[in-house]
């Protein structure tokens, strides 16, 4: 019965998932792969159905294998989430907190929150990733984070999630001082749509913004676009060629003004609402309850109310 899977087991499932070849899965495991097969083929048996297709490539999860590895990893990293906790009480620490944020909670929210816990932090181990909402929220379903602060992508069920929405954020269009339109006081569209650009993907919030920005004035948006998800690389691009760059106002306000300027135009470049995301069905330690509350309460309007009743 799948109830009589072994911890051992359902390693093994999750790596052959991430690795996708028997001997790569093995490795990570530090077993033989003829181990790993046996074991898999022990899998299968309890399992009584195909877990694992066998292809030329590798090897690829059936739909009853992902249910499988699926759950899996939710008891893995409860596991690993127990674990830390018990290991940070007997070390005297509360635990540990893994967190994701856009740029815009970054720079306000993650400070508010650690000014306002002061001392409480000094026994929590926090590790803040800073990135785009799509990856983020894709790490928040394989469980690498505990919460979010981020978007909902538009593929992506909202209804697993519990989400508070915290607010708007503005970008800007960022070029280097030497760039032709640098030195403008005011930049309309239609000189901006034939220029270079570096851009996220289509996918991303950051360009859909920017193309309903030129949409709604009746522009089409810009197709000389270099795609590259790194608002670092996009920068690191545009110091060395005329390049016009959307970042969220954090990125802009890191960089050196004697280097880059804000290409001023008639209209504000706003980005989606994001909020405060954490799975619905998932507990969070303490420690995690101690920064997400902290968050609810600032971050979110009405929070302070939102958090008491979760309580």
């Amino acid at each position: 019965m799948i109830r009589d899977l072994k911890l051992r087991q359902l390693r093994l499932l999750v790596a052959l998932d991430s690795e996708r070849k028997l001997q790569l899965a093995a490795e990570r495991l530090n077993i033989t792969q003829s181990a790993a097969s046996k074991m898999l083929a022990e899998i299968e048996a309890l399992a009584r159905v195909p877990l694992f297709e066998r292809t030329a490539r590798g090897v690829e999860p059936t739909a009853y294998g992902a249910i499988l590895v699926r759950g899996g990893k939710s008891v893995l990293a409860d596991l690993d989430q127990v674990t830390d906790e018990f290991a940070g009480y007997r070390s005297g620490e509360l635990g540990t907190v893994s967190v994701g944020t856009v740029a815009k909670a970054c720079e306000d929210l993650v400070i508010d929150v650690i000014q306002y816990l002061g001392k409480k932090l000094d026994r929590v181990n926090i590790s803040l990733d800073v990135s785009t909402s799509p990856p983020l929220v894709e790490r928040l379903l394989a469980l690498e984070f505990d919460f979010v602060v981020a978007r909902i992508p538009a593929d992506v069920d909202p209804r697993q999630f519990d989400y508070h929405e915290i607010g708007a954020e503005e970008a800007a269009l960022l070029v280097r001082a030497e760039h032709p339109l640098g030195c403008r006081e005011i930049v309309d569209l239609e000189e901006m749509a034939d220029q270079q650009w570096i851009c996220q993907p289509r996918e991303s919030f950051m360009r859909q913004a920017l193309e309903r920005l030129f949409y709604s004035r009746g522009v089409t948006p810009p197709r000389r676009i270099i795609n590259t998800e790194s608002f670092l690389a996009s920068v690191g691009i545009a110091a060395g060629i005329d390049a016009i760059v959307p970042v969220p106002m954090l990125v802009f306000d890191l960089v050196d003004p004697q280097r880059f300027r804000r290409l001023r135009i008639r209209d504000r470049l706003m980005l989606e609402s994001y909020g405060l995301i954490k799975l619905r069905k998932r507990r969070l330690s303490p420690a995690a309850s101690l920064v997400f509350d902290a968050m609810m309460r600032l971050g979110v309007p009405n929070g302070r109310d939102a958090s008491s009743e979760q309580a």
